[in-house]
Formats: structure tokens, C-alpha cells, sequence
């Protein structure tokens, strides 16, 4: 949890500053391929953030830290309530050898792109819902600025295949996860 006013003064004012504030508790990793997940929750007067690791981070001088072990048996449901923040985008025409990325903003289309990342990712969903896009931007050092669009599922899934939905959920869901997208929330349904 990080208090605006702190977290003002401290830059985090967009999706790359965090990502930069959490690269921080991980010190000795510079260089490194992003080994975690982060989720940042605006509240009325706070930012909840969520980081999840393999590798225990260290206290961090700003904002207050309450670590929390994955039990072993937390994966091994078979349904969840699930929130989802992601990016969502699909490829088109072929000015690189991969195409141009663009997003994705018909709430059918949203709707198709979750339930095929859901496929990919060992899950399927019984029900959701998806939020309208909300443009969000940020800047890279000494880039120009840079537009993502963000949307929030949340809904019911249920595990069909335990490895890939085990991956996902350490790895992510669509692009744009080292700026906080992409990170499946889990609540078991008993």
C-alpha cells in the first residue's frame, strides 16, 4: 500500500515508473529478464499494489510491505473468481516480421480475445464481465509518450489444463506485463 501523496513525490506516475519502483526490490537483478508481476489498484487515498515473485523481495524504502506466501495447494482448485487487468491487442499487417500491434476495443472483441488467452492459458471462463477501455500512458526514459489501453474482466473460471494454467499464472496473460498488466487475481470457489 503506498500513499498518494508518497507515491506522487516519488514519480510513480505511471505503469513504467512502478515497474522501475518494483525493479528497486530486487537488487543485483539488473540486467535481468522481469521475474515479476505487478498490479497497481487506485483507491480513494492509496494505491494497493500486488507483486508476485519467485523471488522474495526486499524491503522497500517507500510505501508498506506485507509479503504473503502462495501455499502449495492454492493452484490446485478447479474453479476461481478471477479479476484480469490486461492490455488487450491483436496484429495486423506486416511492416515487421511480427506486424503492427494495435488494441482491442469492441466489447465482442474483447470478449473473443479473453476466451482465446483463456484457451492458451489453461482456463476457460463460465462468466465475466468486461470493463469499457480506459486509454493510459506512460513514458520510457526519454521516449515519447506511449498509449495502452487498459481493460478489467472479472468473472468465474474454471481449470481445464493444471500446467498451462500454472504458467499463466506466474507468467502472465496478453502483453504489456512488465507495466502491470496481465496478472490473473485468484479467489477459490470451494
Amino acid at each position: 500500500m503506498v500513499d498518494k501523496d508518497e507515491a506522487l513525490s516519488l514519480g510513480l506516475i505511471d505503469g513504467y515508473a512502478w515497474h522501475q519502483a518494483f525493479w528497486e526490490a530486487f537488487p543485483g537483478h539488473d540486467g535481468e529478464k522481469r521475474s515479476f508481476l505487478f498490479r497497481v489498484d487506485e483507491k480513494e487515498r492509496f494505491f494497493q499494489a500486488y507483486l508476485l515473485s519467485e523471488l522474495l523481495a526486499a524491503r522497500s524504502v517507500w510505501g508498506s510491505w506485507e509479503p504473503k506466501e502462495i501455499s502449495s495447494g492454492f493452484l490446485s482448485h478447479k474453479r476461481y473468481l478471477f479479476q484480469l487487468r490486461a492490455n488487450p491487442t491483436k496484429r495486423i499487417g506486416k511492416e515487421t516480421d511480427k506486424g503492427k500491434r494495435i488494441g482491442i476495443y469492441k466489447e465482442e472483441d474483447l470478449k473473443a480475445w479473453l476466451t482465446r488467452k483463456a484457451e492458451q492459458s489453461g482456463f476457460k471462463t463460465a462468466n465475466f464481465a468486461v470493463s469499457k477501455p480506459i486509454a493510459e500512458y506512460f513514458r520510457k526514459s526519454g521516449s515519447k509518450q506511449n498509449k495502452l489501453s487498459r481493460v478489467d474482466f472479472e468473472g468465474i473460471l474454471e481449470v481445464v489444463d493444471k500446467e498451462k494454467f500454472k504458467k499463466a499464472f506466474n507468467d502472465g496473460v496478453g502483453s504489456a506485463k512488465s507495466l502491470g498488466y496481465g496478472m490473473l487475481i485468484l479467489k477459490p470457489i470451494e
